[in-house]
């Protein structure tokens, strides 16, 4: 298109060259008539008479002054006309005609002063001379105006061509190198301008549209385009018009549009043009900025959601709504990403369950997330498990033939399109967003917001699954101290059941001295004999009871060896029937590969006992009772103590089908008197002796129980290496009758004066030379005082000072030939609860039977 040009006169409008020439001839003839008749005019004194200026002074100095300054104007154009003309030189075109115009002002520059001349000086001759002068190159210009006149015309109208070709030009390169599309169309809506912008933007090049009408405007565009169309022809400008159009494959391009009318030279309407600026990109940003702008809202709102109300769910809910709003999706969930992976759902949107169909299972899993706030998937062979495990968006506009999909639950609405978007913290899968049934399926476009909220929630959920950890650890650190102050608790128990064995041990061997003793004094016939039966007996019950404090408080001594867990077994299976009762199941599996541990059989087939004892309690009613073993590579974190670390170990697995118990009975359950039965029917000592043998073995027990479902033991015994013959322990041998002490001494030592007494009396009355001391440092004193006459050492382990232990090394080393014997309630002192080498041990309480026919053996030792 071409801008309008000013506009020029009609050529009819200007005189042609034939009248100019008319009017020259007629001038010529004029002009030589006045002069042949010139005498004639002269004669009749035609001529003007200067005389008449010299009585008009003002009159003659006006014409002076005026033809003087006539004269100065025409030198000065003429001047200027002959500097232009050399100036320009050959790039003037009709140079002659300017210098025959510049000699003819000349001319008639000079008959102005020569007027002025004849003012005073009157020489008319020159005057007329160069008035002839002025007349001829006057007609002379004339002539050459006429002559060119036509040549003028067509180069005036040749060079306005030329400046209006060259603005087409400037114009058709400022189109063609225009970054945006221009296109201009004529009244009737043909293409008369498409530049290649254009035929970049819409996709038809130049050829095919230029002269027709193309199919641009979307149909319900088309009203908008009319009313654009009427503003612009009549004379309006429309600047950045936002509108769609249509390019060559149908695509719809958003654009924005710059319309302005067309003219031409004579300032008639010819048509429009239009600047088409392609601004999908920026639509595309703004849609971004928008959607982002939307989510961090929505993610802001949420989080301002739980800061008030502490519930991830509330805040769950509200980003889901808003994903649903922006997939048109028919319902979704929002779930987290735990270790297992496990899928916990916090929030779900739109699920019709069939009400006919696996109704219980969706009322339990409804049940359940109203009471815990969320559902977990542990099954994850789906799409679910396809988008966390592989960390990637997933769209399923047919899950039924997807062969990633793992089926759902009977009842669960059908899924007729599916799209999952992870969502991350870091390179970590954390959450998961999905929605289905989108109508007309997930075409990709919906994952752009779904996306961004991937990217605004990943630290919000990622602060969910901390949570959760913190929680954990607060409860396990809660667990663990709870754990230490049971473990203190049953360390001070330990102390203080220990002690008391110990005080209560001296007293039965008191008592039981002293009825010895009286006994031996009595008269076989007498009848007091039944009472000191009577006093035998109660005092052999208070010793068990003793054995039962020390092996809680793991005081006593154990003939540990290594032993086969499974033979121990086999001895409780013709053992147990008969202590269970006949309305008990019991049954045994030996599934442990490794089964040697070190410990004292006859401890571990009381461990087993008082297990099966305690779940016989448990089952009123009869039940079911299974005893197992297995092997494992670690203890559980939540036993009783914390265990330590060792490679292997066998489990005893004792489990019942009682009553169960609750927390709080079972953090009390190996404390001793601590019983669940009716006054009378228990001691409390059953489970207080197990726990104390199985620390004493090293081991570990634990304890799961729910009330209505039962008990399950499981204790823990390192393992050792299997041992293919076992050691054979040293016995007295049955019937060795009491001899006298025939002239041996013993050096007794115990701080317990009464017992010592008892002691001292008993071997006396035997035979025996005794020596007594009340302490450590007096039985050294003794010692050093009777070097070479001292046999035995008969001593307490725990006394004040030195103990047992170090008192036989000392006296080892005054009188290395004497045997040393050692006595106690329980085992403190004894390194590792074992005797040193060489020696003995009477576990207190003892008969003194027992005490006279150990000194007899180790009288035949030496």
């Amino acid at each position: 298109m071409a801008s309008a040009a000013p506009s020029i006169p009609p050529a009819q409008q200007v005189p042609s060259p034939q009248t100019f020439k008319t009017a020259l001839v007629v001038l010529f003839i004029l002009t030589a008539a006045i002069w042949l008749s010139s005498r004639s005019l002269l004669a009749s004194n035609f001529l003007l008479h200067w005389y008449c200026f010299v009585g008009n002074k003002r009159l003659l100095w006006t014409t002076v002054i005026a033809d003087l300054l006539i004269g100065l104007s025409y030198v000065a154009i003429s001047a200027t006309l002959a500097t232009l003309a050399r100036r320009a030189g050959r790039n003037l075109p009709y140079a002659g005609f300017f210098w025959a115009f510049g000699l003819f002002i000349v001319s008639c520059g000079a008959t102005h002063f020569l007027e002025v001349v004849t003012v005073w000086k009157p020489v008319y001759w020159l005057a007329a001379a160069t008035k002839a002068v002025t007349a001829i190159v006057s007609a002379g210009t004339a002539l050459v105006l006429l002559i060119a006149v036509e040549d003028i015309v067509d180069f005036v109208h040749t060079a306005r061509e030329a400046v209006t070709r060259r603005g087409y030009e400037r114009f058709r390169a400022l189109v063609e190198a225009a970054p945006m599309a221009v296109v201009s169309s004529d009244l009737e809506g043909k293409i008369t301008t498409w530049n290649p912008t254009a035929e970049h933007l819409f996709g038809w090049s130049a050829t095919e549209v230029v002269g027709k009408s193309v199919p641009l405007i979307p149909p319900e565009k088309v009203g908008e385009y009319d009313e654009l169309h009427l503003k612009t022809i009549a004379g309006e400008i429309t600047k950045g018009l936002e509108t769609l159009r249509f390019n060559s494959k149908g695509k719809r391009i958003p654009v924005s549009i710059s319309t302005a009318p067309v003219s031409d030279e004579h300032g008639s309407l010819t048509g429009t043009i239009a600047v088409i600026e392609d601004i999908s990109e920026r639509k595309r940003i703004e849609l971004e900025l928008r959607e982002k702008s939307e989510v961090l809202s929505t993610v802001t709102q949420a989080l301002n959601v739980y800061l008030e109300t502490g519930e991830w769910n509330s805040a769950s809910r509200q980003l889901l709504s808003f994903v649903m709003r922006q997939t048109q999706s028919e319902f979704g969930f929002l779930g987290v990403v735990l270790d297992g992976p496990v899928l916990r759902i916090l929030a779900h949107e739109g699920f019709v369950w069939d009400a006919k169909i696996n109704r219980e299972y969706y009322e339990e899993a409804m049940r359940r997330y109203e009471s815990e706030g969320y559902l977990e998937f542990l099954d994850l062979h789906n799409l679910f498990g396809y988008v966390i495990t592989k960390g990637q968006t997933v769209i399923s506009n047919r899950p039924g033939e997807d062969s990633r999909s793992g089926g759902l639950p009977a009842g669960h609405p059908a899924l007729n399109s599916f799209l999952g978007v992870p969502i991350f913290k870091g390179a970590q899968v954390t959450g998961l967003i999905g929605v289905a049934n989108r109508p007309g399926g997930y075409t990709g476009q919906e994952i752009r917001s779904l996306e961004t909220m991937s990217q605004t929630t990943g630290v919000l959920y990622e602060n969910y699954r901390q949570s959760l950890k913190r929680t954990a650890l607060e409860e396990q650190q809660k667990q663990l101290e709870q754990q230490v102050r049971q473990s203190q608790k049953m360390e001070v128990l330990g102390r203080l059941a220990g002690g008391v064995a110990h005080d209560f041990n001296n007293m039965l061997m008191v008592i039981s001295g002293c009825s010895e003793l009286l006994e031996r004094s009595l008269p076989v016939e007498t009848p007091a004999r039944i009472y000191l039966d009577q006093i035998h007996r109660t005092s052999q019950k208070a010793a068990a009871i003793t054995k039962q404090l020390l092996a809680f408080s793991r005081r006593q001594v154990l003939e540990f060896r290594p032993v086969d867990l499974h033979e121990a077994l086999t001895e409780s299976e013709f053992m147990l029937p008969r202590l269970l009762g006949s309305d008990i199941q019991l049954s045994f599996r030996h599934e442990a590969t490794k089964s040697w541990i070190l410990s004292d059989p006859a401890q571990i087939e009381q461990v087993v006992a008082n297990l099966a004892i305690n779940a016989r309690d448990a089952m009123p009613e009869g039940g079911r009772l299974s005893i197992s073993t297995r092997n494992a590579t670690q203890v559980p974190a939540n036993g009783v103590e914390q265990a330590s670390q060792t490679a292997d170990w066998v489990v005893l697995e004792v489990k019942d089908t009682g009553g169960g118990m609750d927390e709080k009975t079972r953090t009390q359950i190996f404390e001793p008197f601590f019983t669940t039965k009716p006054a009378g029917k228990g001691t409390g000592l059953g489970l207080a002796t197990v726990y104390g043998i199985v620390k004493q073995s090293s081991g570990h027990i634990r304890v799961e129980s729910t009330p209505g479902a039962g008990t399950c033991f499981e204790v823990y015994f390192p393992v050792v290496a299997r041992q293919e013959e076992e050691v054979q322990q040293v016995s007295l041998p049955a019937g060795v009758l009491e001899e006298p002490g025939g002239g041996i001494t013993v050096l007794v030592a115990d701080d317990e004066a009464a017992l010592r007494h008892t002691i001292v009396e008993i071997l006396r009355s035997s035979g025996y030379n005794v020596l007594e001391a009340q302490t450590a440092e007096e039985a050294l004193e003794i010692t050093r005082q009777n070097v070479g006459k001292i046999d035995i050492l008969l001593t307490d382990v725990i006394m004040p000072g030195l103990r047992g232990p170090e008192l036989a090394r000392q006296v080892k080393n005054i009188q290395p030939d004497a045997q040393v014997v050692f006595m106690s309630g329980y085992a403190e002192g004894l390194p590792e609860a074992e005797l040193p080498p060489n020696s003995a041990f009477l576990q207190k309480p003892f008969r003194f039977a027992t005490l006279l026919e150990q000194l007899k053996l180790i009288r035949r030792r030496a």
